[in-house]
């Protein structure tokens, strides 16, 4: 056994250290492209020392209104006393709470709670500890269903579905696929339902269907807050239907009420054979993923107890992550969260639409649904800016690509607003702000993204550009500048 280094910090110490020495740290061990990232949003200048409902204060005692909702994982806000509550009451009693041949009572009774929750016969749960591990659940159970006869998926373009192999395959986007082995996937553009017809019609051989599941986002967020045409999940569910294929529903960012229902496509009443869920499924506290199936589909594919083992996992189901998730779905109810998202989202949405109108150079569309919102900006707007002081080949698309990013960073350093942009769609700002968000919260909002865009692109870009200069920023710009060389 070896000695504590010389060099070990002591948990007791991590709150005393400086915070510099916490981003030093993130740049050596874990991430430094991450951290060159944020230090060009001057997010490492902010020290968070505690959080409570949409608001985190820092160690000076600043205030910052978090508008991304950790990618709505934090639908119910920061530490809600509540959920908090119910996973201490687990602790303090000194119950189980990981044990995989002890059945839990949380497991259990949660899974059934889920169930009244949800549409149709969708009973059977599959606790997990991540969305990708619900999705990747979900393709497996769907595989299993037709014995490996099947190999084929189809999922949308631009979709997020996570990161490892089985969720990339079906993840829409070449730059996160881009050098990694993938599942048979087929894809086609979201909201044509013509163009799945075509693929299903397509994947006939011999009069045997290839296709196991088509796999899709009600609301697509990654791609920017993509809302499909009315009675495209209807057309979809039918054609599953009529070509004999599952239908995988990810619900995991438009789940647990963030869109205005329980789930998004309750919207369209359409009941999926399997439906994937996640993030604010923990209310913010715990890490925990469900896969959910008809009872049909899931005795398909494991019907006897020779296949219980077949899919499981060391931390899903845990008691406290459990215990947590049911108390996020009575939080849910008893505060009407959904009901909330849909009055807060008509009032930001209405905000966003009128900013667009008064400032057209800078937005070229607003979507959204409940508190899912996406603010499309004209990226050309950089053009107008004729500010580059730096002569780097590929600078202005560097800008174009980073122009949320540019305008997130002047509402944190000049509103203590937190915002970022979408993960497939660099155009599209993410506003996802907790289920818990007041008026007042979102007229602040509003009000601080118009003090941003009356202030001209020519002062945002000069301010983001000159901060990038002399630290780690101007080496990642860089970076960027050579890989669109390259292109």
């Amino acid at each position: 056994m070896k000695k504590i280094h010389k060099n070990w910090i002591p948990i007791k110490e991590v709150t005393e250290r400086p915070y510099t020495q916490t981003v030093e740290m993130f740049r050596e061990h874990i991430n430094p492209g991450l951290v060159a990232l944020l230090e060009i949003g001057e997010y490492t200048a902010i020290n968070p020392r505690s959080a409570q409902g949409a608001v985190i204060t820092s160690t000076d005692g600043k205030e910052i209104l978090d508008f991304v909702s950790s990618y709505g994982a934090l639908n119910f806000g920061h530490n809600h006393p509540q959920i908090i509550q119910a996973v201490q009451d687990i602790q303090n009693r000194q119950q189980v709470d990981l044990s995989k041949e002890l059945l839990s009572p949380y497991t259990a009774f949660l899974a059934h709670n889920l169930s009244l929750l949800l549409p149709g016969d969708l009973s059977k749960v599959y606790f997990c500890n991540s969305g990708t591990e619900a999705v990747e659940a979900a393709l497996k159970l769907a595989s299993r269903c037709f014995k490996g006869e099947r190999p084929v998926f189809i999922h949308a373009e631009n979709s997020l579905h996570g990161k490892t192999i089985g969720a990339l395959s079906v993840t829409g986007s070449r730059r996160l696929r881009e050098f990694f082995p993938t599942l048979p996937a087929q894809s086609m553009r979201f909201g044509r339902s013509d163009e799945l017809e075509q693929l299903l019609e397509k994947n006939l051989k011999n009069g045997e269907q290839q296709v196991a599941a088509v796999i899709l986002e009600p609301i697509q967020g990654e791609a920017g807050v993509i809302i499909p045409p009315d009675g495209y999940l209807r057309e979809v569910r039918e054609l599953c239907d009529r070509f004999g294929v599952l239908l995988i529903l990810d619900e995991i960012q438009t789940g647990m009420g963030r869109t205005g229902s329980f789930l998004a496509c309750e919207q369209e009443n359409i009941v999926p054979d399997i439906v994937a869920m996640a993030k604010s499924l923990g209310g913010g506290v715990a890490t925990i993923g469900a896969t959910i199936a008809t009872a049909k589909v899931f005795k398909t594919a494991y019907e006897n107890p020779h296949d219980c083992l077949v899919q499981t996992s060391t931390f899903g189901g845990r008691s406290s992550s459990c215990a947590a998730a049911m108390a996020a779905l009575e939080v849910l109810l008893e505060e009407d969260l959904p009901g909330n998202a849909r009055e807060r989202g008509k009032q930001l949405l209405t905000g966003l639409k009128h900013l667009q109108k008064k400032y057209p150079e800078w937005i070229s569309e607003v979507r959204g649904r409940g508190l899912m919102a996406g603010i499309e900006f004209d990226i050309d707007v950089i053009d107008q800016a004729k500010y580059l002081p730096l002569k780097l080949p590929g600078l202005k698309s560097v800008l174009r690509e980073h122009l949320p990013g540019m305008v997130a960073a002047a509402l944190l350093k000049q509103h203590g607003i937190l915002g970022t942009l979408m993960l497939n769609n660099r155009a599209v700002l993410r506003v996802y702000p907790p289920l818990i968000t007041t008026e007042e919260q979102i007229d602040y909002f509003l009000k601080a993204l118009d003090d941003i865009l009356s202030q001209g692109p020519k002062d945002l870009v000069k301010n983001r550009v000159s901060h990038a200069v002399g630290n780690s920023g101007l080496k990642f710009i860089g970076s960027w500048a050579v890989s669109f060389i390259k292109k």
